[in-house]
């Protein structure tokens, strides 16, 4: 037995009193949507079993669609007559309902005297499709903008649970945490930015973060060797973006600072050094600069070669070097002897036979320039007086270019340069030793 599925008829298919058909629904989706409203059934949905008599349509032939129905109002009370409604086929207006049941329609002049509170939600006293489908429209975008409020509550707790991402203005002013963060005080802070300006017109920039926070971030790497995911914690951005802002950063400060200042002035005459050079040196006057070599430990490399090579003995660990004079070498591999790495980096190019060079082995120079060293304890117990009287000058002079070393490695990526910073790594040295030039100087009576 199969009823009509038009809300308030109770024909079925057993009854011949009817004298109707029951009519299967199109199977065009719209055309199927636009019946199923029209039968305003809310109790239940629409499924395959569902058929529609031939009451509801003109002349009883399924081709003029369904039009004619029959709408019960429910009462406490008594059960009214039926009321039988015929509706135009096609109606070319549409409007909303009013509340009180009255259709604004351009084309339907319909009055309901019936009381909304007291009818059923699916009801409407409009008989028009159009009406009815413009208020399950309402519904739908009620329904969305349900949806969009919750979505933006979360959106709210999230952003409330969210940290204050971290920038210079709130450390600008506070001198300890500048040194902390990135060795500097603001004034020379701002010097660097300054510096990197020219380079926003070059493609050297990241547009959703100030430049100043981006050479905060790329300092405070450098200086605190933090994760990626560290200062991406404490910016609030992605860590593939830091891992961009410091590449961009450092390719750019290594070449302002480093190529463009420390190779390009190469090494100051003899006469600029004794203008300079502090009372301590004053033992030395010849002397230039002082070399020596430093080295960094990396991660273990992939390849079985490049493990060999970088392995040191002395470090137990894979490591690479570089001399540092008056400006830093490449990186060479932890087997490559320091002496190599001299000759490699053509610092010797730079020196005239007149020159001092103090150092702490011989031959990490060739010969042709005196070499300051100081004397070893070689088939004797002690040192003679003239012995002691050296290694006493040599020490005034040498405790300063190990405060400056020092100096240099308190920049601790040095420490250990992260694996995905690797290609980077010459450029981080030596731009680490251009930033330590930045620095407040050692002594008092350099000005």
């Amino acid at each position: 037995m199969v009823y009509c599925y038009a809300y308030g008829c109770t024909h079925r298919s057993d009854n011949n009193k009817s004298n109707c058909h029951l009519f299967r629904f199109p199977t065009d989706e719209k055309v199927r949507r636009k019946w199923i409203d029209l039968c305003r059934r809310a109790d239940r949905k629409w499924n395959n079993g569902d058929r529609i008599c031939s009451c509801h349509f003109k002349d009883g032939c399924k081709e003029n669609g369904p039009t004619i129905f029959t709408y019960y109002k429910l009462n406490t009370r008594k059960r009214k007559k039926l009321k039988e409604i015929e509706a135009p086929a096609s109606v070319e207006t549409s409007t909303c309902i009013t509340v009180a049941g009255t259709c604004t329609s351009g084309t339907c002049t319909y009055q309901s005297d019936r009381n909304p509170a007291l009818d059923h939600t699916y009801f409407h006293p409009c008989p028009f499709f159009q009406c009815a489908s413009r208020t399950i429209d309402f519904h739908s975008k009620i329904k969305e903008l349900e949806d969009e409020i919750q979505r933006l509550e979360l959106e709210v707790v999230r952003l409330q649970n969210t940290g204050h991402a971290m920038s210079i203005d709130a450390i600008k002013n506070d001198q300890e945490k500048m040194l902390m963060y990135t060795s500097f005080p603001y004034d020379v802070f701002k010097i660097i930015v300054g510096a990197l300006q020219r380079f926003q017109q070059a493609g050297w920039s990241v547009t959703n973060v100030s430049l100043e926070n981006q050479v905060l971030i790329t300092l405070m790497k450098l200086r605190l060797n933090l994760r990626d995911l560290d200062l991406a914690d404490r910016f609030c951005m992605s860590r593939a973006t830091v891992s961009n802002i410091v590449n961009t950063i450092i390719s750019a400060m290594h070449e302002i600072f480093y190529k463009g200042i420390m190779v390009r002035m190469c090494m100051p005459s003899q006469l600029m050094y004794k203008v300079s050079m502090p009372k301590s040196f004053e033992d030395f006057g010849s002397a230039k600069t002082s070399i020596d070599c430093t080295q960094t430990t990396k991660d273990k490399p992939s390849d079985f070669n490049q493990q060999g090579a970088s392995f040191s003995n002395n470090k137990s660990q894979h490591t690479m070097k570089a001399s540092t004079a008056v400006n830093v070498s490449s990186l060479y591999p932890g087997y490559v002897s320091e002496a190599n790495i001299v000759e490699h980096s053509h610092f010797p190019d730079y020196l005239a036979p007149v020159d001092l060079i103090p150092a702490d082995i011989e031959d990490q120079m060739p010969s042709g320039v005196h070499i300051e060293i100081p004397p070893f304890l070689v088939n004797k117990t002690h040192f003679t007086w003239k012995e002691s009287e050296l290694c006493y000058k040599i020490a005034r002079h040498r405790m300063h270019v190990e405060r400056e070393k020092e100096d240099f490695k308190k920049y601790q990526i040095l420490n250990h340069i992260p694996a995905n910073y690797q290609p980077l790594s010459t450029k981080i040295m030596q731009l680490c030793a251009c930033l330590v030039n930045l620095q407040a100087p050692l002594l008092k009576e350099i000005v």
